[in-house]
């Protein structure tokens, strides 16, 4: 791709209101925000999603910020989550950030709030879900790009601790629900460790090349 080609790609995106991304400090601010408020209702929260992939060192831009929590704010949401819980949108500088406040009330419940439960709070005041349950957050969603995070996550050196994931998951859902997640798990692994290759959306090696190239 040529530097005109490149050009007039990234102003079609820039132009391409319906997804719009932002950058990691709007993203932090708008989670310390929107943090405030629940601090003054009372409301356990920690950072998930791209945000949180953000803090352990994934490139990956995100659209919005994902947030579980223990109930919904006292802001008028945008529209209700189908899994449980709210969008709002916040105002930060000249954008308006979309924050997903995740209150899932749906059988994968009890994995939140044990993620929340376990979450770590880091310097700049935030609390953020561990990396061993970003794992089974996102093994359990389920989409292409929950597994990339998955794979870019265990390919971190020593970021995840992999007989861990194995425990908290039989400690909250039991042992079937191990049986059932643990093919996929070691795929995952067998995938971050090279000793498989499929393709991958955002962190395969071919997609690594592609982004030197340019």
């Amino acid at each position: 791709m040529s530097e005109s080609d490149y050009k007039r790609l990234v102003e079609r995106m820039l132009e391409n209101t319906s997804v719009p991304m932002i950058s990691s400090d709007t993203g932090l601010e708008a989670a310390q925000k929107i943090g405030q408020l629940a601090a003054q209702e009372e409301i356990e929260w920690a950072v998930a999603g791209g945000l949180a992939m953000y803090f352990y060192g994934s490139p990956r831009m995100t659209k919005d910020v994902d947030i579980i929590a223990s109930q919904n704010l006292s802001l008028t949401p945008q529209h209700r989550l189908g899994f449980g819980g709210s969008s709002y949108t916040l105002e930060v500088g000249k954008y308006a950030v979309q924050i997903d406040w995740i209150v899932r009330n749906d059988g994968y419940q009890k994995y939140y709030r044990a993620a929340l439960k376990d979450a770590v709070e880091i310097p700049n005041g935030l609390r953020v879900v561990t990396p061993e349950w970003m794992v089974i957050l996102k093994i359990n969603a389920g989409r292409q790009k929950d597994l990339d995070d998955v794979v870019f996550l265990l390919k971190q050196h020593e970021l995840v601790d992999r007989p861990t994931v194995k425990q908290m998951l039989i400690e909250i859902g039991g042992e079937d629900a191990w049986l059932i997640m643990m093919p996929n798990f070691r795929r995952l692994c067998d995938l971050a460790d090279g000793r498989t290759t499929e393709p991958g959306k955002y962190y395969d090696q071919e997609s690594q090349q592609e982004g030197k190239q340019r």
